[in-house]
């Protein structure tokens, strides 16, 4: 049987609900990807893999798609336990295909228990519902995700990064003129691998630092789920561990281009903040402008092999030439300097003043990264962030430690050119003008907001923490007068660069407090002038 023939047959077959296990569905959708036939079922998913060859993804011979089916399996049974049920074989008996003949094996499938639309990130982002509770969530998972992944041993994760670019730009050339602009062409091309060369080294370090892992490879909107209290992710790259083993900044990335590109750029920068703060890895906003880039341009190569397939429908691939033009263009924006530079903001204050709540909600508002002294104690005690530090982590020196880390966290989100936002008490009058120090070097506005509130409200706030066994924070009540005693009072800043906050009032009150001297060229909004009994 000639391929067309044969691949028409078996979309035929396996549209058929005799063609599946009892209970049999009602009624069969199938969806044709670039690389699989999807036969959607009432309870069930059935994935065939198309026998295409793109160069980058080869599924042409029988023994390679039926490899790969379990490859499938394996990789994201890491993430979605029990949503990959195993490999079944597809059986032609007398001129049928079928999964429960017992026919000769043509072909094999992933099987796969039927997720609810309604629970991925897509619909939840098209209905207006994805929060920032939910990327929270997921960013939370990934960091243990790919702490409990092995780094990869191997030593050429830079030259072989290099062959990726190199062949992303080889498989679009063809589309030129088509589905890209050769300006954008030459500008994405030239900057990309520009950046391999000029921060070759930084690239080295994220391999020296542990950050290259097994990890996913593809994190779309459409592969990650709410069903539960765990978000599941499914559909690993598994037909080449060289675009699944990569730098995690390569795969968090993915999932924050397709927020940029879905017009929500806030949640995508907070996706991305949540994911710093939840891996202790700021470092990833050195290289993340290039991987956004990248991704946008692997996902705007595959649009157009799907818009220039001849197997694909006319009104599906006028769609999908849009979607790779825009997506081409989005991946150009990248290599853009921003334009508007974001604040540093440092919240502080005496403990049980309410800074790391607030702390929190500005950066949730601003779009911002949060650093803050408590999680950066921890990673350099090395406890997790639930735990408390040891007794050692509050020397003189450890403390100086800490903050030295915590600025230096904070200058690498500076240069990729966002803002900041450090949480700490700031007791002190030096480490506050090193704040400020470090936001005039890379030429952004300072505030210093101190939380305040009466200390009946402290009081309760720290018992209510040690009653409730709240361990994010160390900060305890027998703690208080001697934070009280060593805060040296804000003198040091201009009226403007001192934001004080009353913690009691509402939450958005207190935010608008500090964004309106942002946003107003420093004058104070009248929530910031409330006395504090």
């Amino acid at each position: 049987m000639r391929k067309g023939c044969r691949d028409r047959a078996l979309l035929e077959d396996l549209a058929r609900p005799e063609a599946y296990p009892a209970p049999r569905p009602s009624a069969i959708d199938v969806i044709t990807t670039h690389s699989s036939w999807v036969f959607i079922t009432d309870g069930e998913v059935w994935k065939v893999k198309r026998p295409v060859d793109y160069r980058f993804l080869d599924y042409s011979t029988l023994d390679r798609r039926r490899h790969f089916c379990h490859e499938e399996v394996r990789v994201n049974r890491r993430l979605a336990a029990d949503v990959y049920l195993g490999v079944a074989p597809v059986r032609l008996d007398n001129k049928r295909h079928s999964f429960t003949s017992e026919g000769t094996v043509v072909d094999y499938a992933v099987r796969m228990r039927r997720l609810p639309q309604s629970a991925s990130a897509e619909s939840l982002l098209a209905h207006g519902h994805l929060s920032h509770e939910h990327l929270s969530r997921l960013a939370g998972r990934l960091a243990a995700f790919y702490a409990a992944s092995p780094p990869s041993a191997r030593a050429d994760a830079l030259d072989v990064l290099r062959a990726n670019v190199v062949e992303n730009f080889a498989q679009v050339q063809p589309f030129i003129g088509r589905f890209v602009e050769p300006e954008t062409f030459e500008a994405v091309r030239t900057w990309q691998l520009g950046c391999l060369t000029r921060a070759a080294r930084t690239f080295e370090e994220r391999q020296e630092q542990g950050r290259i892992r097994d990890g996913h490879g593809d994190l779309r909107l459409e592969h990650v789920y709410f069903e539960r209290d765990e978000p599941i992710v499914i559909d690993a790259v598994e037909f080449d561990e060289r675009f699944r083993v990569a730098d995690v900044a390569a795969d968090v990335a993915f999932l924050a281009m397709e927020l940029d590109a879905r017009s929500r750029p806030d949640l995508a920068a907070n996706f991305l903040a949540a994911f710093a703060r939840e891996s202790a890895d700021y470092n990833l906003y050195a290289v993340v402008d290039f991987y956004l880039s990248y991704r946008a341009w692997i996902r705007g190569k595959v649009a157009s092999l799907l818009a220039a397939d001849p197997a694909t429908g006319s009104e599906k691939a006028q769609r999908k030439s849009g979607e790779a033009e825009r997506l081409f263009a989005l991946a150009r924006t990248y290599c853009q300097p921003r334009v508007e530079l974001a604040p540093v903001v440092a919240v502080g204050g005496l403990i049980g003043a309410g800074k790391s709540t607030l702390a929190r909600a500005l950066g949730e508002f601003l779009s911002i990264p949060i650093v803050d002294s408590d999680r950066t104690r921890k990673t350099l005690a090395g406890v997790p962030a639930t735990m408390q530090a040891p007794a050692g982590a509050y020397t003189e020196a450890f403390t100086r430690q800490t903050y030295d880390e915590l600025f230096r966290r904070a200058d690498v989100v500076l240069g990729s050119g966002r803002g900041v936002i450090l949480d700490a008490t700031f007791r002190d009058r030096d480490l506050r003008l090193r704040a400020r120090a470090l936001a005039i070097r890379h030429g952004r506005s300072f505030r210093f907001v101190e939380a305040v509130c009466d200390d009946a409200t402290l009081r309760a706030r720290l018992q209510a923490r040690a009653a409730a066994g709240v361990s994010v924070s160390d900060a305890t009540e027998g703690l208080l007068e001697g934070f009280r005693r060593e805060f040296e009072p804000v003198t040091e800043l201009t009226t403007v660069e001192h934001v004080t906050v009353r913690t009691t009032l509402p939450m958005s009150m207190q935010v608008h407090a500090v964004y309106s001297t942002l946003a107003h060229n420093g004058r104070s909004s009248d929530a910031t002038k409330e006395n504090v009994t």
